[in-house]
């Protein structure tokens, strides 16, 4: 989820309580995971959907409508520390519609867009030296991520751009689970919408995501 300083989209305080949770997160899913052996090539392909604390999630005010997110993913390793991904999201009401003079409702469907990014698996050796969880798509990570979102709205459906760095961990629960959590800092693009000030920005993009998403992996 990208927060632009210009305009948050979801209150900092939630997403910082949840990030200080991961520690302890991180380190029951450490000793629940088996440490897989030593990979010498990439490790496939892996395909998740999933929610969370993520892009999508939101509340509108206007139309007192709850937006759950949804997002289908997919990461491939090119090597076994390094793997690329791209992500579809959108936003779902599962609140309140209103309803308009015209018999119309307020629209399902909020924020949606796409990102990609490339991440790089580090202390992969280390962690399993250590008999933590480590193998294909577990572990911690430093990426580098893009993000394009869009609303459903006929007069202001671009909505912002984001390039961030992150720190982040991936961690498989179970057979199918996984979990994917990480926060970074960078740039973002608004465009200039409203009868006062229609001029684009760009400003500080801080980032922050967890997600808890059904996957699976398809090897080569």
């Amino acid at each position: 989820m990208s927060f632009f300083l210009i305009g948050p989209r979801i209150g900092w305080t939630a997403g910082l309580c949840l990030l200080a949770a991961l520690p302890a997160t991180a380190q029951t899913l450490d000793s629940a995971t088996a440490v897989a052996p030593a990979p010498t090539e990439g490790s496939g392909t892996l395909i998740k959907l999933g929610t969370g604390f993520t892009r999508g999630l939101g509340y509108n005010s206007y139309y007192r409508g709850l937006f759950a997110p949804l997002v289908l993913g997919v990461e491939h390793h090119l090597t076994p520390k390094v793997s690329v991904f791209a992500n579809g999201f959108s936003g779902f009401n599962i609140g309140r519609r209103m309803r308009f003079v015209d018999g119309s409702r307020s629209s399902f469907i909020g924020e949606y867009g796409f990102d990609a990014g490339v991440r790089f698996y580090y202390n992969q050796e280390k962690r399993r030296q250590q008999g933590r969880a480590t193998g294909p798509f577990v572990g911690n990570y430093l990426g580098l991520h893009t993000t394009s979102a869009f609303s459903g709205s006929a007069n202001q459906p671009y909505q912002y751009s984001t390039l961030t760095a992150v720190w982040g961990m991936q961690r498989r629960i179970g057979k199918y689970g996984w979990f994917d959590a990480y926060a970074g800092l960078g740039i973002g693009y608004e465009p200039g919408y409203g009868y006062f000030n229609n001029q684009s920005r760009f400003g500080l993009a801080p980032e922050i995501g967890i997600k808890f998403s059904l996957g699976s992996r398809l090897k080569r």
